[in-house]
């Protein structure tokens, strides 16, 4: 993978957990009243991740391991977001009337995590021996 794609692609993982604050409504407990992991804490901790990729664009080579973290927090995200599907799916439909905006980031968050911890655990794998 080129270098400036990459670059790209973890600016791309910070503005995607950034946009926590739009979804939570500047950390409201909008999102958590559906899901606790989401409360305005939680957001909060999303945000730093967010923020953590973005730190980390421009020295990842020398960094594998950080970077395979990232993976796995998004694989954990992403194995919250199918249970949660599994197990309250079924309410996202009453969500969409009552509330659009935490229907929409309930109904799509999980993929992009899964999207991201792939692109983690590809550039974590591929300069696991330059560190």
């Amino acid at each position: 993978m080129h270098e400036s794609r990459i670059r790209v692609g973890f600016i791309l993982a910070g503005l995607y957990n950034l946009g926590i604050i739009l979804f939570s409504r500047g950390f409201s407990d909008a999102l958590g009243s559906v899901d606790p992991l989401f409360g305005s804490e939680g957001s909060f901790l999303i945000l730093l991740w967010g923020l953590a990729y973005l730190g980390t664009r421009s020295v990842y080579a020398s960094a594998p391991l950080l970077v395979g973290v990232f993976c796995i927090e998004k694989l954990f995200y992403f194995q919250h977001w199918v249970q949660w599907l599994m197990e309250e799916g079924d309410s996202l439909s009453q969500l969409w009337a009552s509330d659009p905006l935490t229907a929409m980031f309930y109904a799509i968050y999980g993929f992009g995590d899964a999207l991201f911890a792939v692109f983690f655990g590809v550039v974590a794998w591929s300069h696991r021996a330059q560190s």
